[in-house]
């Protein structure tokens, strides 16, 4: 339990980093931009925390099968437009991930599955593995910490970071 918060401190610290960092730059560069705040709610019922978390579960057992199709149609629905992928060292937005993971091999098979989930109201973090099935039997696990926003009805990834 207690390398689950080391990960969650670390992957916290840099993405506050990250986010310090690229906001420099942009002040540097002189484009400043209004910072968005997510607003944490209080949930009205464990109905509706259980209904949320159901809903959840159910894009992650999409997930891998969407991206071992390459279904580009999945990831510009599930992914926020400001969507932003860290991943050792590297930030990539919507489009660029979309591209990467149209570049990779479609001989790749993806599972991913969510290990602990915590809602807050109109947010929830998200922390869970990928298992990456090569086609000469090697697998490898990215582990990944996501957080959602919902908009509506629908919940989306804001931010995922992994490799950490």
């Amino acid at each position: 339990m207690n390398k689950f918060f080391v990960r969650l401190l670390v992957a916290a610290t840099c993405f506050a980093l990250s986010l310090s960092l690229t906001n420099l730059s942009k002040l540097v560069r002189g484009q400043v931009s209004a910072i968005d705040v997510v607003t944490l709610e209080a949930a009205e019922s464990n109905l509706d925390l259980a209904q949320d978390e159901t809903q959840l579960c159910q894009i992650y057992r999409e997930y891998g099968p969407a991206q071992t199709q390459h279904d580009q149609a999945f990831f510009e629905r599930i992914e926020t437009d400001d969507f932003r992928l860290f991943s050792n060292g590297v930030s990539l937005s919507k489009e660029q991930d979309i591209q990467w993971m149209k570049s990779m091999p479609p001989s790749i098979v993806y599972e991913s599955y969510p290990e602990y989930i915590k809602i807050f109201g109109n947010s929830a973090v998200v922390h869970g593995g990928m298992d990456v099935h090569y086609s000469n039997d090697h697998v490898e696990r990215w582990d990944f910490i996501d957080v959602w926003v919902k908009r509506g009805n629908r919940w989306q990834i804001r931010h995922t970071t992994t490799g950490y």
